[in-house]
């Protein structure tokens, strides 16, 4: 059996008591990091087994097996002049070497935003499976040690208690948890008492992991993977414990391991032979991971990014090689190897990695999909962001208002948004309605993914709604939207502005993750983009699903291939029954585009024109324009006319138009005129497009 607590606490005092300020600084980090792992837990969904497939199954095992093959190759090759080190203890040292981490690895996609990309997912799903081949044969060779070394039903009482405690661990510690959460209503925040009692079942369950041979890290890991981590529970606890455990309590744990290393134990040639032993191992991952992958026709690029990310190691090996040299099993002058040669291969790793991949170069090679190129198509494809249920009205509005019908249906692919608040896993999953087992984790989810399917049956066939769900850091939270947006094919992604205003019309949120996804997405979608800024609660919008009076649409048309993509999504929602539409044309006084452009502009009013002849419920209007005043003028006339405004993103910098405006923005990534419109007091609602296909 394993050292308790009380052992491990009594070691501690005997080696580092003297420093007793040092002693104070461990075991705080040790219970930090304790803490840190149980955080991690919480926020990984298991349904990432789901992801797991063939490439994976064989990918590894062999990164896992080859390097200890090398590792053991080496040693042979150095048997006659060995290291300073036991036989068993380089045994120990290979195996630990070849691990790799799962917690390590998505630690390190985190940091370097591709946690949430095609190679981020592949690498997390290699290092959940290598990481339970690990636990599995450590689990055996513990077993029989136990057997060879005491008796042969020694292991028999050992698994006995290992499946004693992973039942008390999921029949009793579990629903405690949860029982403790369930008395804290929705709406209001989570009580000091009940953290304490949640944190308080974590150390007990800590002491239970170290009582039968577990560590306590990892016992802490397994309870908060078993939790829900939905925003009631695991949302609440990382966002009290992050700060404290992550950024203050892990840095310490991280130094205190640094604290054994010892350079000048490796001054001598003894550690060169070790040393070439850890080489081997590294080498061994690195073949024993490209080759399979080139097997499978992987990309080499990809490959080569993918073995790289495998390569690497992070605080889980620290914490490995710290028990080691613990438990006496490797010596100073190994650890200090060992340590050293992490922080080279993964720093090196890191920086070839930042330079191979960029996961957007996948989705912006083909930028041609747009509204206006699928005009002429049966069936307009829309990609909608949804970051919370206040989100669910205005884009089913919106919807509508894009003038779905049986003979030309509209095909949404609604895309639900939840942000990683550290490092975990990263999932981009389709919710089935059968089956929606990553919705029933979540209430909203559900909630969400039921609104739009009874949307979807309300319309009667002319919208076809499929259900998507996102779990991703902030940071790399474009490359999912994007990426869907490829694979399905759409014409536009809509995605929410980052503030919500209240029912008296002033901002009452502001979500400064939606503005950071909004900023990436505008650079980087490969088909055309709208910000919606929904007012629809406080100025009153009709909902065109309801509502029997008409809805009215205004677009402000200066110029530009962003104008030109936004008023042919005018044109479209105009031919709704319920809508009419006026297009106000800004004519810049004095001021001449390029030919090029003048001609495209006067095409597209061409096609309006053509439009208004055949739908009289189309309006148009123009308005020459000095200066910005001008500008703002025509649209505070506007203000209590209509209840959508629609404008491009882009403007000439130049014109007359927006002259004086820009000093004035706060949201530049809107464009002038879309900034105007979102952080001024009037009341209709905005919808911001940019056309993304080259001309």
């Amino acid at each position: 059996m394993g050292p308790t607590l009380l052992g491990q606490s009594k070691a501690y005092v005997a080696k580092l008591f003297p420093p007793g300020g040092r002693l104070v600084l461990l075991t705080f980090a040790e219970f930090g990091f304790m803490f840190h792992l149980f955080l991690l837990g919480l926020q990984i969904d298991t349904c990432i087994v789901k992801s797991i497939g063939r490439k994976t199954v064989v990918i590894a095992p062999t990164g896992t097996i080859i390097p200890m093959v090398f590792g053991v190759a080496a040693y042979k090759i150095l048997e006659h002049a060995p290291p300073s080190e036991h036989v068993v203890a380089l045994l120990v040292l290979i195996i630990a070497n070849a691990l790799t981490p799962f917690i390590d690895i998505s630690g390190l996609l985190y940091e370097i935003n591709i946690l949430n990309s095609e190679i981020g997912r592949f690498a997390s799903s290699i290092s959940v499976v290598s990481d339970a081949c690990a636990w599995f044969l450590a689990f055996v060779v513990r077993n029989i040690g136990a057997a060879l070394k005491y008796s042969s039903t020694e292991p028999l009482s050992m698994i006995a208690m290992v499946v004693g405690y992973y039942c008390f661990l999921l029949f009793l510690m579990r629903p405690l948890v949860i029982w403790i959460d369930s008395f804290t209503p929705k709406d209001r925040p989570f009580e000091e008492s009940h953290l304490i009692a949640i944190l308080c079942i974590v150390l007990v369950n800590g002491f239970f992991a170290e009582y039968i041979g577990e560590h306590a890290r990892f016992g802490a890991f397994v309870l908060g993977l078993s939790l829900p981590n939905g925003p009631t529970l695991g949302a609440i606890i990382i966002q009290k414990l992050e700060v404290l455990c992550t950024m203050l309590l892990l840095p310490i744990y991280c130094t205190t391991s640094g604290f054994r290393t010892q350079l000048s134990s490796i001054a001598n040639a003894s550690a060169a032979k070790t040393e070439l032993i850890i080489f081997a191992g590294y080498f061994g991952k690195f073949i024993g991971t490209i080759l399979p992958s080139i097997y499978f026709k992987i990309p080499f690029k990809e490959s080569l990014t993918l073995t790289l990310i495998m390569c690497c190691k992070g605080v889980m090996a620290i914490t490995i090689y710290s028990v080691l040299r613990g438990g006496q099993i490797i010596t100073t002058q190994t650890y200090t190897l060992l340590i050293l040669s992490m922080i080279m291969a993964t720093g090196l790793a890191t920086i070839f990695i930042r330079h191979l991949y960029d996961p957007s170069i996948r989705y912006m090679a083909d930028t041609r999909r747009t509204i206006k190129n699928s005009a002429q198509n049966s069936c307009l494809r829309m990609l909608v962001c949804i970051h919370s249920e206040e989100n669910v009205s205005s884009f089913t509005n919106l919807i509508e208002v894009s003038n779905p019908t049986k003979e030309n249906p509209i095909f949404v692919c609604v895309l639900q948004l939840v942000e990683i608040t550290g490092r975990a896993t990263s999932i981009l999953v389709k919710l089935d309605k059968q089956n929606n087992l990553l919705a029933s984790n979540l209430d909203f989810s559900r909630q969400i993914s039921n609104a739009f399917d009874h949307y979807e049956n309300y319309s009667q066939g002319s919208v076809k709604i499929q259900n998507f769900k996102a779990i991703a850091p902030c940071a790399s939270m474009h490359d999912d939207i994007c990426t869907l947006a490829m694979d399905q094919e759409t014409s536009i992604i809509i995605v929410p502005f980052h503030k919500i205003w209240a029912i008296d019309g002033i901002a009452e949120a502001n979500i400064p993750f939606l503005r950071i996804v909004n900023k990436n997405v505008l650079k980087k979608a490969p088909c055309s983009i709208g910000v919606l800024v929904d007012r629809g609660e406080i100025g009153g919008n009709l909902s065109i699903l309801t509502g029997n009076s008409s809805y009215l649409v205004a677009m402000l048309f200066i110029g530009g291939v962003d104008d030109r993509e936004a008023l042919v999504y005018s044109i479209r929602m105009a031919g709704h029954p319920n809508v009419n539409l006026t297009v106000v044309q800004l004519i810049a006084s004095g001021y001449n585009t390029s030919n090029y452009q003048n001609n495209l502009d006067k095409e597209a009013m061409d096609e309006l024109w053509a439009s208004i002849n055949s739908n009289q419920k189309i309006k148009h209007e123009e308005e020459t324009m000095r200066h910005g005043a001008d500008t703002t003028h025509v649209i505070q006339k506007m203000a209590n006319n209509f209840d959508l405004v629609i404008v491009g993103r882009y403007r000439e910098p130049h014109s007359p138009v927006t002259l004086g405006l820009i000093e004035w923005s706060e949201c530049p990534e809107l464009g002038i005129l879309g900034d105007m419109l979102a952080n001024s007091s009037f009341r209709f609602s905005v919808l911001v497009v940019q056309h993304k296909s080259p001309e």
